[in-house]
């Protein structure tokens, strides 16, 4: 039985790999298929790559060879006590995908200090903490195959840096505070076997007064795999964090940590 959901209400440059992935057997699925991101200076008073030392081990009685895969599966943060900066944190596939599969260890981590280690956490501490939900909520639910030019929110025209946003579902990522909003989109660069070449964005607003924050921007090359299906990985954890998963292996990602005061740095 899976532990019970907390509903909360509560308002450098770096090269990166980003995939979203499932826990699925088979190289072929995922060799292929990742994002190259680089973390600008201007968002380094938000953001920072958080790394999961040992990767993930997954087991299967029926299904040898199971690995994490590059485009269905998941994290999962949960929480001790009251909540706070410290989580706990696993991946999953979820069911009906060569499973579900759980990874077998998670890890116990600090989102707002980086200088904080990643440790193991037992299955003891994880059965008995509470699952936080992520929070992808995009502005627009059908647009009818026609994109607009922009993104409205509170009476704001927002403009994406890239030339497309294909889904609607995965075209913004609006903090369940309505106090920050991330644009995503890309723009194809080259067209090469095995497959095209995709430019990404992650435009980050001050949704109280429009100004964008900061852009980070990346290289997707992949086969078989759409570049708004891997941006669209990128969720909000409460409305302090905002959480990229990176890696082929899914063994990092990046954290954004905004502030009910909408400045870095300040204590909300």
């Amino acid at each position: 039985m899976r532990p019970r959901v907390l509903k909360i209400g509560f308002s450098t440059m770096m090269a990166i790999s980003l995939l979203p992935c499932i826990l699925r057997g088979g190289e072929s699925y995922w060799a292929d298929s990742y994002i190259d991101l680089k973390l600008p200076p201007e968002s380094l008073a938000y953001c920072h790559v958080v790394g999961f030392p040992q990767g993930w081990k997954i087991k299967t009685p029926h299904e040898p060879g199971v690995m994490i895969d590059y485009r269905y599966s998941d994290f999962e943060f949960r929480v001790e006590g009251l909540l706070g900066t410290s989580f706990l944190v696993g991946v999953f596939n979820p069911s009906g995908i060569s499973g579900p599969y759980d990874a077998t260890n998670r890890y116990r981590v600090n989102l707002s200090d980086p200088t904080v280690p990643v440790l193991p956490a037992s299955e003891h501490d994880w059965n008995a903490a509470t699952v936080l939900p992520f929070v992808r909520k995009s502005l627009f639910t059908s647009w009818g195959g026609h994109p607009p030019a922009r993104a409205a929110f509170g009476g704001i025209q927002y403009e994406w840096s890239g030339e497309r946003w294909r889904l609607e579902s995965d075209a913004t990522r609006l903090s369940p505070d309505g106090a920050w909003l991330v644009l995503l989109s890309v723009t194809k660069t080259k067209t090469h076997f095995p497959g095209p070449e995709y430019t990404v964005f992650f435009d980050v607003f001050n949704a109280a007064n429009g100004k964008k924050r900061f852009t980070i921007q990346g290289t997707y090359n992949g086969i078989g795999d759409e570049p708004e299906d891997t941006a669209g990985k990128a969720a909000w954890l409460t409305e302090r964090y905002f959480i990229i998963p990176v890696g082929r292996l899914r063994d990092r990602c990046v954290v954004c940590e905004f502030f009910t005061s909408n400045e870095p740095g300040q204590k909300p």
